[in-house]
């Protein structure tokens, strides 16, 4: 079911959004969102919605696969809105981890608080996704456009209604959707509203260097005590996760000693 006026309106009245450009199917909403960033009168916060996504971009090589029910965004903000100096971007995808956390640990235990039942696990895998109990949950691919005009892309895929019963089964053994987890179907626009509304915040914690984000971030790796290997680009390293530092690196304990890693893919977990 695509969105409605009425969801539009909500988003632009109820979150920081100046505009949304909604699309039934679009290729990449980060590569749209990328073209988009040249205008100079471009409203900022901008936000491009898609049902479906034919080309969706993960880091690296990586494709997004969804089907009907996920949410598929992108965001385009300017840094100077929120006083962001460069040194604090790299920092911006754990914060989106942090913000998409919080929204999907109130919506997933909604019901858990009344019924006694184990909460359902929210974390961050460094360094941008995030788990459902221990399944992935959602994307996040934050870019910097080439012209480098002080704007960025904050592009989410996070599997809502979708189910991952029809997914290849590669997929189903790692990933979930919230309705999996829950047996809910969700209203997208409030979960995107709520969404927003956290980001927002917790973007101006990133500035005002909170340490409770820190803390948060911290608090919710999935990575931590586990052994991992993490391919930084020109090696493979593998070593025993101590967790996220302050400043967003990835800490491993290696027999060469601790060594951080302030990019990279995660190749394996035990």
């Amino acid at each position: 079911m695509s969105y409605s006026p009425d969801d539009l309106r909500r988003l632009r009245t109820e979150t920081i959004l100046r505009e949304v450009e909604p699309h039934l199917e679009i290729g990449s909403t980060n590569d749209r969102a990328l073209v988009l960033c040249n205008e100079t009168n471009l409203p900022v916060p901008y936000l491009i919605l898609a049902e479906r996504q034919t080309a969706g971009r993960g880091r690296g090589a990586n494709r997004w696969w969804s089907s009907d029910g996920a949410l598929m965004f992108s965001v385009v903000i300017d840094a100077k809105d929120y006083t962001l100096p460069e040194s604090r971007w790299p920092q911006i995808s754990l914060t989106v981890g942090v913000a998409v956390c919080e929204t999907l640990a109130v919506l997933a235990n909604s019901t858990n608080l009344t019924t006694g039942r184990t909460p359902h696990s929210v974390g961050l895998k460094w360094p941008n996704d995030v788990w459902l109990n221990d399944r992935k949950v959602c994307g996040i691919l934050m870019e910097v456009p080439p012209t480098r005009c002080g704007r960025l892309v904050i592009g989410v895929g996070l599997n809502v209604n979708n189910s991952f019963a029809t997914a290849p089964a590669e997929l189903s053994l790692i990933a979930t959707s919230l309705g999996d987890e829950t047996g809910k179907t969700f209203d997208r626009a409030q979960v995107l509203t709520l969404l927003l509304q956290q980001l927002d915040e917790d973007l101006k914690r990133l500035a005002g260097s909170d340490e409770s984000l820190v803390e948060n971030w911290q608090s919710r790796c999935v990575l931590k005590g586990r052994t991992v290997s993490i391919d930084s680009g020109q090696r493979v390293v593998s070593g025993l996760c101590l967790g996220i530092a302050d400043y967003g690196a990835l800490r491993l304990q290696t027999p060469n000693g601790e060594q951080r890693f302030y990019g990279g893919v995660i190749r394996s977990i035990e």
